[in-house]
């Protein structure tokens, strides 16, 4: 239901006084006319109004003493002084702020209807103030109920706490078999690398916590450094596949596993916070890896850890044209490579804690979670 405001325009001319009302009417305003300003505030005595137009001439009609009286009977109202030369009501400049606002609209009786558009913005910005109005007694109402029925309503916050927890843990785990899922989907297409996600999720979890890693970041990490090559789903098996050395094509290829899975992530609204690891896992300290050619802190930290993670244990298990590296022989790889290839600040604390120790060959037969990897 729209608001009813009511408007007092007071002008020493009947003339003047019906055009005026005539033109705020028009806004939908109620207005109320008067003649003299003794006139103005009895009425506004009588019948506070939300808008309060007057006329001014310094040598004859005192419109500015009318508004600065109105403040008493209608201290929130809209107070508009109408002058027809910039020489009138120059008392305004010098009023205290504290004296309510008055606002001087310089129009000649033929400039009236600039009046309307003044108004108009007004009456905005009063029904704006009553709907705030009207939402805190709302609120204020809204609230005491709440407060009468307290007992009750503890009672029922706390089951459906309880039941909301219980559904997102059931969630939260339904997520993490999807997850899995999908990194099993990725290992199925290459078996040679069959428990190369996990075992780069483990290496990354315990460097991240060894660095300091924010601990409610972890799980994100986690499930970033399990799906980190979910793009190879993309790579044709001839690429994937091949038991020898790739030729310059074909690596081009492969080297599009990043933005594939990228845009694989981009799709799936829970593997949104893990398309850093899964875009950026390649990139190099020094600039030289793909796809964005960043370099040093440009590249997100949880791609950092997880390039360490990925690179060692490429290098620490069988493949089909390599031998497994021993634990001492990856170290002084990766401390070589430090500062060129990977964080070399990361690499110390993987090579100083010798945290590449973590697999065993028993590793892939535990569930894969938290509690696998801190007794591993």
């Amino acid at each position: 239901m729209a608001r009813r405001f009511r408007a007092l325009v007071t002008h020493p001319h009947v003339e003047a006084l019906g055009e005026l009302a005539e033109l705020l009417g028009g806004l939908g305003l109620v207005v109320d006319t008067a003649r003299s300003t003794v006139e103005a505030l009895n009425k506004l005595r009588s019948q506070p109004a939300q808008v309060i137009v007057a006329y001014h001439v310094s040598s004859s009609f005192d419109g500015v003493g009318l508004l600065e009286g109105s403040v008493l009977f209608a201290p929130e109202a809209l107070r508009i002084a109408l002058v027809s030369s910039p020489d009138e009501a120059v008392e305004l400049d010098y009023r205290p702020a504290h004296g309510g606002t008055i606002i001087r609209l310089v129009a000649k009786a033929s400039e009236r209807s600039r009046l309307v558009a003044l108004v108009g913005e007004g009456m905005k910005f009063l029904s704006l103030v009553e709907d705030q109005r009207d939402l805190v007694r709302k609120l204020s109402l809204d609230q005491a109920k709440l407060q009468r029925r307290e007992t009750l309503l503890d009672v029922v916050v706390r089951e459906r706490t309880k039941e909301l927890e219980e559904s997102y843990e059931r969630l939260k785990a339904a997520n993490r078999q999807a997850l899995f899922g999908l990194a099993e989907a990725i290992e199925a297409k290459d078996p040679y690398t069959k428990g190369h996600c996990g075992r780069v999720a483990a290496y990354s979890l315990v460097l991240a916590k060894a660095a300091g890693y924010p601990e409610e970041g972890l799980e994100t990490l986690e499930f970033g450094a399990f799906l980190h090559d979910i793009g190879k789903i993309g790579i044709r098996d001839a690429v994937l596949l091949k038991p020898g050395p790739l030729d310059d094509g074909e690596w081009a290829h492969m080297r599009e596993h990043p933005t594939k899975g990228y845009d694989i992530a981009s799709k799936i609204a829970m593997l949104h916070p893990i398309m850093p690891a899964v875009r950026n896992h390649h990139e190099r300290w020094d600039g030289s890896g793909y796809p964005d050619k960043m370099k040093d802190d440009e590249i997100p930290l949880v791609a950092r850890i997880v390039a360490i993670a990925d690179a060692y244990d490429a290098m620490s298990t069988d493949r089909p044209y390599k031998t497994a590296l021993s634990l001492e022989e990856c170290e002084a790889i990766l401390r070589k490579t430090a500062g060129k290839m990977y964080d070399p600040e990361l690499i110390e604390v993987f090579v100083s804690q010798h945290l590449g120790a973590l697999y065993r060959d028993d590793y892939e037969n535990l569930p894969y979670d938290d509690g696998a990897v801190a007794t591993s």
